[in-house]
């Protein structure tokens, strides 16, 4: 008994410092595969192919709205004319009456003021149609601008892609072997799936800076979790009391991501659609924004608004929701300020984190349905 009660008490000890070290080499690679995230493996999602499109649609149907006006006022000046030359023709006439020459010159001098006008309405018309036209022909060159540069970029994609494959492949050989024999340890946190995607990176001529995920709570981070919902596959669904956004995905599941919400007396609630997305946006302060801070007038709408860029508040993308053809001033964007994930910080929009805010650009089409709780 003696000899037993002593051999026990060494196998545990021998067993708790196995388990201790295959848990930190298991951590030192999650680790260390996060933070070797580098610009050269950047996913490319097409920059403003698609918006360029729905820019092109919108200006070429203004054009067609212009034309149709221009083509009514032409014809309104051609039967003004028309009458006119009737009426001023009738009043040649010898046999005709004192007071059938009062109403033709009284119908002559109103048909005379209405043909004035319109021809006045004809020019401002036409310098419309000339602009819409030119806007129209300049949406259309940025096409085939922004699918030259992503046929670039994906060709470029194509080859780091290839580069990152095979080096992940001899890591995944080299500790394969360490790793095999402890099938406890195999299966890892869904929450560090992708934590490699939180390093830095360049994207679309800009720096973003890492994340540091250890600071962050790891419920925050993008993973994939169980969720059941009435919506449709594809729905965006925001939760702004637990601080998520869903993803709907089928058999049961979303894809879940962290977001800061607005403040108390800016949230805001309903259902919407995504009108169109927007890569590394123009910030604009509404005027509303601009009284309560003076400071912002130099980013107003008169003064052309804050071009994108890493300090703009919308961050990498921004997808703009809109209720009935009509903007709703609220959007899903980025933002630089990761601490604020999980918090009420903004002005009633939804921010994500820059890196998660261009996986869900990837992933959500132009009308999207958005529900927010």
């Amino acid at each position: 008994m003696q000899h037993n009660s002593s051999v026990i008490p060494s196998l545990l000890n021998r067993f708790v410092t196995l388990a201790v070290v295959v848990l930190a080499l298991f951590l030192s690679g999650c680790v260390s595969s996060g933070s070797s995230s580098s610009s050269s493996t950047s996913a490319y999602f097409g920059p403003s192919v698609s918006s360029a499109k729905s820019k092109a649609k919108v200006a070429q149907k203004n054009t067609r709205a212009a034309k149709k006006k221009y083509d009514a006022l032409r014809k309104e000046i051609r039967t003004l004319d028309r009458q006119i030359a009737r009426d001023a023709k009738r009043l040649k006439r010898k046999k005709l009456s004192s007071r059938s020459k009062s109403k033709l010159n009284a119908r002559i001098k109103k048909n005379t003021k209405a043909l004035r006008v319109a021809k006045r309405n004809l020019r401002k018309v036409q310098r419309a149609y000339t602009r819409a036209a030119a806007t129209e022909r300049r949406a259309r060159r940025a096409i085939s601008t922004a699918q030259r540069r992503k046929n670039a970029s994906d060709r470029r994609q194509a080859l780091l892609k290839k580069r990152k494959a095979d080096r992940l492949a001899r890591a995944k050989a080299s500790s394969s072997s360490s790793r095999a024999s402890f099938g406890l340890f195999s299966r890892s946190d869904p929450s560090l799936k992708n934590i490699k995607d939180y390093g830095a990176r360049t994207d679309g001529g800009f720096n973003i800076a890492a994340i540091p995920v250890k600071k962050l709570n790891k419920r925050l981070l993008r993973q994939q979790v169980r969720y059941s919902s009435k919506h449709k596959v594809g729905t965006l669904v925001v939760d702004p009391n637990s601080k998520y956004l869903y993803l709907i995905q089928s058999g049961g599941k979303a894809m879940r991501y962290g977001i800061g919400v607005g403040k108390a007396g800016f949230e805001w609630s309903g259902s919407a659609h995504i009108g169109w997305k927007q890569e590394w946006p123009k910030w604009t302060p509404p005027e509303e924004m601009i009284e309560r801070r003076p400071d912002l007038r130099k980013w107003s709408a008169d003064n052309g608004g804050m071009p994108g860029g890493p300090t703009n508040p919308l961050g990498a993308r921004a997808l703009y929701l809109m209720q009935g053809g009509v903007d709703t001033l609220y959007r899903l964007h980025g933002t630089p300020e990761w601490d604020s994930i999980g918090t009420a910080a903004s002005s009633g929009c939804i921010r994500l984190m820059n890196q998660d805010v261009i996986d869900l650009y990837k992933r959500v089409p132009h009308g999207a349905k958005v529900v927010v709780l």
